[in-house]
């Protein structure tokens, strides 16, 4: 039983691990693309006839809101850790959902925040090619 109970531990901080990347990373690509398409704008489109520039607005839109999404799971994953430990100090550790309705909260802003990442690299890809004679 302690093996089990200690390779479930190591799993637990795998999954903690695992999802603090994850969050890192849609943060760093959304900012990063963010700010690559400004200067892929500014330096090699130009600003004079810009072929379909609501993909662009659209683009820019998508990672803006990635940003937001992944900085609300952050706070929302606060919540559901404060309300586990409110469970486990008032023993109610199983008689609700732990975490409450957060956990939920932050796994769909995660993966909201992943799909408006892809989302934005997709409308960027299609204006890059609209701009580019593609």
């Amino acid at each position: 039983m302690l093996f089990r109970s200690s390779y479930r531990d190591h799993l637990v901080l795998a999954e903690q691990k695992a999802q603090e990347d994850f969050d890192k990373t849609v943060i760093a690509l959304s900012g990063g693309a963010l700010g690559i398409s400004f200067a892929f704008v500014s330096d090699i489109v130009g600003t004079d006839e810009l072929a379909k520039a609501s993909l662009l607005y659209w683009a820019w839109t998508s990672w803006a809101s990635s940003l937001i999404s992944v900085l609300f799971s952050y706070f929302f994953s606060h919540l559901a850790l404060r309300k586990a430990i409110n469970q486990v100090d008032e023993k109610k550790l199983y008689e609700k959902r732990i975490g409450a309705g957060y956990n939920v909260a932050t796994a769909f802003l995660n993966i909201l925040g992943a799909i408006l990442f892809v989302i934005g690299v997709i409308l960027m890809v299609f204006f890059v090619r609209s701009n580019l004679g593609g």
